[in-house]
């Protein structure tokens, strides 16, 4: 073997697809054909590096590539260790967001020989042409010149091409463009100038059909802004909606550029969007070279929310400029526009980006090594951070593992208590146990608390039967037998509850006034 190609994943998962890799695996086939033998291989961060530099050393190749990225970057560097000292003749190289990020501290390691920064598949062309013709790797590296590839309809595709079995992964990777217009001071991706270049819709059209063909179940769209190009953007989902109506897609979006007829296609296949939210403060967002209209967002969104899109929201605290109380704010915010979930971040002054060059002027303190996040600031010190990272998993747990979108906002307007609040409240709640029972438990004394137990027991009920038939739909879609009929045991018979909601009565206690108490074990069935 001449050369493994390495992904390191964080864990087995739908998204754990050596999609990179295989892109210049691809590349190299058609410049070298038999000349050159690759592999690639799936690598986890749950493996130890000597476990890994087994399975990298199995066929005995003389250049092993890392595709490094903020989460893998030490253990790839461990592994490249052992590799170092196991066969000291081995020509070691990474690529990827973060060596291109810092090739300096990347290539400080004496394990490391090489660094393809940028977008690689010319550089890598480039870079075994020379390995082959005995180039040192020292003097090779002065020679690399990284650009962006400028015409990706000239890139072979590894899924086409063989070189990926979409079969052979749960879920697949899609590449549909390069670049972002926007310039995003944290963001890695706005660096370069590259513009924006798209993959030909012939072979866009060709994948999805494969991927219909292969069973595919989940493609995560790569794109950082997918629907940019509105037109593109709608050309795409039609060709979904005909082709693969059976497969969810994930993507992610910008609110300025959705409209109706975008909002109503969405809607018409199996999807999940992704919307940058990071601060619902347009001062907060201007230090980061972001902007925001709290109106036109919500305007934006609720054209999702009508057509029955399934959306959820990015959060990020620890902003320069922003504080405590502005991070629930915009928590508050985000909630208030019922997203299915949203996942909430520390900042990460990532090498590379403006904000890392920025970040003395706004007087951000930041780890300096992986994972660079944020640790203090004027606005932000070090003990609010820790809150708001508390904030954060509660609202995660209850609000995305517990599935509470469906009553979530009636529970909290009952108790007339804002989102941020409640999981304030909720992060000083015993974490032990099930999901579901922590957050009935929990809200059921919220209630007490407030004298208003009758209330209480009806959103336990409403926590039961919608979390029970999340379970059940999560199952069905994991395609997991049930042992036999779900129950829960309610205080009210469910099936009345779900009436009244659907006639439109969505106060407790309305709801607790109309409906009688009736105690017992019920079959959770949802149409």
């Amino acid at each position: 073997m001449d050369l493994v190609l390495v992904a390191l994943h964080l864990e087995p998962s739908a998204r754990a697809v050596p999609l990179g890799p295989a892109m210049l695996a691809s590349v190299l086939r058609r410049s070298f054909g038999a000349e050159v033998a690759v592999r690639v291989l799936d690598l986890y961060l749950d493996q130890s590096p000597e476990a890994c530099a087994d399975r990298i050393l199995e066929d005995d190749p003389r250049w092993v590539g890392f595709s490094m990225y903020l989460w893998n970057r030490g253990r790839a560097l461990a592994v490249a260790r052992v590799l170092r000292a196991r066969k000291p003749d081995l020509v070691i190289f990474a690529g990827g967001s973060e060596a291109t990020a810092d090739p300096g501290g990347v290539l400080a390691d004496p394990a490391m020989d090489l660094v393809l920064p940028g977008e690689g598949e010319d550089l890598i062309v480039e870079a075994v042409t020379h390995l082959l013709r005995g180039l040192d790797p020292r003097t090779l590296q002065a020679r690399l010149r990284p650009a962006p590839v400028a015409d990706l309809a000239a890139l072979p595709s590894p899924y086409l091409d063989g070189t990926l079995d979409p079969a052979a992964y749960p879920g697949q990777l899609w590449e549909l463009s390069r670049g972002c217009p926007f310039k995003c001071d944290f963001c890695f991706e706005s660096r370069g100038g590259s513009g924006t270049r798209r993959i030909p819709m012939e072979r866009v059209e060709a994948e999805l059909r494969l991927f219909e063909a292969k069973g595919v179940s989940q493609v995560f769209v790569l794109d950082p802004t997918f629907n940019f190009d509105r037109e593109r953007a709608k050309a795409v989902l039609r060709l979904i909606a005909a082709e693969a109506p059976a497969i969810h897609f994930f993507f992610e979006i910008r609110s300025e550029f959705i409209d109706r007829e975008l909002a109503g296609l969405f809607a018409s296949i199996r999807c999940t969007l992704q919307i940058g939210l990071q601060s619902a403060h347009d001062a907060v967002l201007r230090n980061i070279n972001r902007r925001i209209d709290p109106d036109a967002f919500e305007s934006r969104i609720l054209l999702l929310h009508r057509a029955g899109a399934t959306y959820g929201f990015d959060l990020i605290y620890g902003l320069p400029g922003d504080d405590l109380e502005g991070f629930k704010a915009s928590l508050d915010f985000a909630l208030g526009l019922a997203p299915n979930h949203l996942d909430i971040f520390c900042l990460a002054v990532l090498p590379g980006t403006r904000l890392f060059e920025t970040a003395p002027s706004f007087r951000l303190e930041h780890q300096p090594a992986s994972p660079y996040l944020v640790t203090g600031s004027p606005a932000f010190p070090a003990a609010d951070l820790a809150q708001a990272a508390r904030v954060a998993r509660a609202c995660d747990a209850f609000y995305n593992d517990g599935k509470a979108v469906p009553w979530f906002a009636i529970v909290q307007s009952a108790l007339g208590m804002e989102p941020s609040e409640l999981f304030s409240r909720f992060a000083d709640h015993p974490e032990e146990g099930d999901i579901l029972d922590r957050q009935r438990d929990f809200i059921l004394a919220q209630f007490e608390a407030q004298g208003l137990a009758a209330q209480g027991a009806v959103a336990a009920d409403l926590i039961t039967w919608f979390g029970l038939a999340a379970r059940m739909a999560d199952a069905e879609a994991r395609r997991e037998p049930l042992d036999g009929p779900c129950t829960g045991f309610f205080r009210h018979d469910p099936a009345l509850l779900l009436e009244q909601l659907a006639a439109g009565i969505t106060e407790l206690e309305d709801l607790s006034f109309v409906v009688p108490e009736d105690p017992g074990e019920r079959v959770v069935a949802p149409e």
